[in-house]
């Protein structure tokens, strides 16, 4: 995959700039789409918009890990201003997502139009189609939870159209997620040759799928998805293609970057015109040393907070897993007041944000705990699989397991599960999204945010949603603000 990738990427097939807030058709391209070749190139064009959009744009961890109670950025920066929940609508990250968001949905939108124009094995047809369908669902996925309702686009727009869409329901924009996870579900193949791993799977679809009812069965719509939920991460759990690693630590160094413990990953190559990861950079400090990290770290880092430090239980091997506690300046100096993840920390680097490790975008283990989670929706069972589940976690962890003498109740397995995602999870940009969807956000974070002095910024659920960027407003005035931001 990443020979593939990296040899046939960065085809622009998106409009111009100023039309990004919404996917608008390109006339320059239209004779690139004629032969096998050149509709592979635009699906690896797919890969890296997926690959810019969760990983290597800032956004990717400024609009969740820095929303989260894992993290305080005192600074102005835009994650200052979100982990301070004092964003506006002109806050410029929110433009960036937004814009190429709906680029990336573009590119997708454009192969499955191109797709039947192309003589193609019909194997070769339905698995482009599948993985057409597989990202742009991802996208949205994420737009879903950053705004809410967002326009649902599924085709090339003129500019005419692109002035005039307005925004789709939070339950329409997840009925067409579904729609496309359960389609590249049947599209994609289950697995692939090593020259082609990393592409989707049947496995990597049925788990987001997966996850995909579990959110629409959280906050806002509540729905009772858990049994399908349940069903689809089961099939994922049943096919044997996975595998849980035994060690917490081993699940993010570079010689498993293809390993088992992944259903979906995004691959990633150090020197190869800026197609490495810049995850384990902007995590690290600024001024570290280059013998601990290779061209130092980043002024961005993520500024941990001490909730989420105490928070970790005594022993728990996840969090020197994680977190670098101690480290040394460029000056010499030992500093101990600013501990870092170090998750992805390890592999090549060819320059300061360019690793060659690939980023986990489902991992087994989360397929294992949304499978739990759904089995105590369904039913609260103190000697049940979902128990099993989290104790062979925290097993893992160094952790004894916890009974039903502990943990009592549903709601008590719900509080339980909320903190073994937070240390299973950390700065993996899933807290915050975990705390909308099960209604917590609220209370967390106002609790969270008094130890800042700002318990008022947290001022309601509205919160739970970013504002719609002013700029794609002001050119189209049918994309009505979220409440709370007008």
């Amino acid at each position: 995959m990443k020979r593939i990738l990296f040899a046939l990427l960065l085809i622009q097939l998106s409009g111009c700039d100023t039309l990004d807030l919404v996917p608008v058709s390109q006339r320059s391209v239209e004779g690139f789409y004629r032969t096998p070749t050149q509709l592979n190139q635009a699906i690896m064009g797919c890969y890296n918009g997926l690959r810019n959009a969760l990983v290597s744009q800032q956004y990717s961890y400024m609009l969740t890990e820095s929303r989260s109670d894992n993290t305080f950025q005192s600074l102005d920066y835009n994650d200052g201003n979100i982990t301070r929940f004092s964003e506006t609508s002109f806050l410029p990250v929110l433009y960036t997502a937004w814009s190429n968001s709906y680029n990336k949905i573009q590119r997708c939108n454009k192969v499955l139009e191109e797709l039947p124009n192309v003589s193609l094995s019909e194997d070769l047809a339905r698995q482009y189609e599948g993985e057409a369908k597989f990202i742009r669902a991802l996208l949205y996925f994420d737009m879903v939870r950053f705004w809410g309702g967002v326009p649902v686009v599924t085709t090339s727009l003129t500019i005419a159209e692109g002035y005039a869409v307005s925004r789709n329901s939070v339950d329409e924009v997840y009925q067409q997620i579904e729609k496309d996870l359960a389609d590249a579900a049947q599209l994609l193949p289950a697995s692939y040759d090593n020259a082609n791993r990393g592409r989707a799977t049947r496995w990597a679809a049925k788990g987001f799928l997966g996850k995909v009812l579990v959110y629409q069965s959280g906050y806002p719509l509540n729905k009772n998805r858990w049994n399908e939920a349940a069903g689809f991460l089961k099939e994922v759990i049943d096919s044997g293609q996975f595998e849980f690693f035994e060690s917490y630590a081993a699940i993010f160094r570079h010689q498993n970057e293809w390993g088992r413990q992944s259903v979906f990953s995004l691959a990633f190559k150090s020197g190869a015109e800026g197609e490495g990861n810049s995850f384990p950079t902007r995590n690290a400090p600024n001024f570290i040393s280059r013998t601990e990290v290779p061209f130092g770290g980043s002024p961005y880092q993520l500024f941990l907070s001490a909730g989420l430090l105490e928070s970790f239980e005594p022993g728990d091997l996840r969090k020197d897993a994680a977190i670098t506690s101690q480290w040394t300046h460029t000056s010499g100096e030992i500093i101990k007041t600013m501990p870092f993840s170090r998750k992805y920390l390890d592999g090549p680097v060819a320059a300061a944000n360019d690793w060659d490790i690939n980023w986990i975008a489902l991992r087994y283990d989360d397929v294992l705990m949304l499978y739990a989670e759904s089995l105590n929706e369904i039913g609260y069972d103190g000697n049940g699989e979902a128990f099993s589940i989290l104790n062979r976690i925290r097993h893992r962890a160094g952790l004894k397991p916890k009974t039903a003498v502990e943990v009592s109740s549903q709601q008590a397995y719900r509080l339980w599960m909320e903190s073994e995602r937070r240390w299973e999870f950390c700065f993996e940009n899933q807290r915050w999204f975990d705390l909308v969807r099960t209604d917590r956000a609220l209370e967390v974070m106002t609790a969270f945010l008094k130890g800042y002095g700002l318990e008022a910024a947290m001022q309601s659920r509205d919160r739970y949603y970013y504002p719609i960027p002013q700029s794609a407003i002001d050119i189209n005035s049918k994309l009505i603000q979220n409440p709370g931001y007008e």
